[in-house]
């Protein structure tokens, strides 16, 4: 449902302890063939409320920088469209290694 559609993970901590949702959450992107745009540091802004997370001006520019960055590969995958064509997609193999 999720596959070649842009997403980003963005968590909001009071101070830290995020990183750990902030992976899970890019393995949930990652194994939906999903694209992931960057940031310049991981997508984090501190805050115990709405108006304290505008204190945290590198989170702020964090989230800027990731807002400019995914509109940009959307627009790119959007012109692309008609150049490139999207590979298909493959029925997901499951393996059990216990035998």
């Amino acid at each position: 449902m999720f596959r070649h559609k842009v997403g980003a993970s963005v968590v909001a901590v009071r101070r830290s302890g995020g990183l750990p949702t902030f992976n899970e959450l890019n393995n949930f992107l990652n194994y939906s063939e999903m694209f992931i745009p960057t940031a310049n540091y991981w997508n984090v802004i501190h805050g115990t409320k709405p108006e304290e997370v505008l204190q945290d001006e590198e989170g702020v520019q964090i989230m800027r920088v990731l807002g400019k960055n995914m509109a940009y590969l959307m627009k790119l995958i959007e012109s692309g469209k008609t150049n490139v064509e999207a590979p298909e997609k493959e029925k997901k193999a499951y393996m059990n290694f216990i035998r």
